[in-house]
């Protein structure tokens, strides 16, 4: 099988990693194989926070459980109440990706960054976790100090984060796909 076809396949979302440190030169080649996602107009609306300091994510995932342990769902402030409570699943490192405010392509263009770099982490023997709900405490005022510490521009807002590490985890047999959710015309 093709690499590129075997990495897409065999890619898989983790949420338990070692302690140990990326590469920074893996972590230099996923963040260039994100740069070069494609964009609508080639507009690039990206913005990347590379946080390899660990007691940046934490204070995100505490900002988290503050707003979380108000929530009027049950199961989010149980969640909340988990002492093991992390965001970003105890991964080393994230890598935020934040897009222009003023483009309706962002969101879109920001995915296909995050996939390529999701895909080129696998290609090195890193394992990922595709992550949206990091944002909570990101959205509201009481964090906007942490999207200065991020050093996210005005300009821009967080809206994913591709947590990387070396993955710690027994997986179990992948999820069937849906089926019926193709036409051939």
């Amino acid at each position: 099988m093709n690499e590129t076809i075997r990495c897409i396949l065999g890619r898989r979302s983790i949420r338990s990693y070692e302690k140990r440190t990326v590469e920074k030169e893996k972590t230099e080649l996923i963040v260039e194989c994100g740069l070069f996602a494609p964009s609508a107009r080639n507009t690039q609306p990206w913005y990347l926070s590379v946080v390899t300091d660990r007691a940046i994510l934490n204070r995100i995932s505490e900002e988290n459980r503050k707003i979380m342990l108000q929530s009027d769902i049950s199961l989010v402030r149980e969640e909340a109440k988990n002492k093991d409570f992390d965001s970003f699943c105890g991964a080393p490192m994230a890598i935020i990706v934040s897009g222009r405010k003023d483009l309706d392509s962002s969101k879109g263009d920001c995915a296909n960054v995050m996939e390529n770099m999701a895909i080129a982490a696998y290609s090195l023997g890193l394992d990922s976790l595709y992550i949206g709900s990091f944002r909570i405490a990101l959205q509201r005022e009481e964090g906007e100090y942490l999207l200065e510490e991020l050093k996210i521009p005005q300009s821009h807002e967080p809206l994913y984060a591709l947590g990387l590490g070396y993955g710690n985890e027994e997986l179990g047999e992948r999820a069937p796909r849906v089926e019926n959710n193709v036409v051939y015309l």
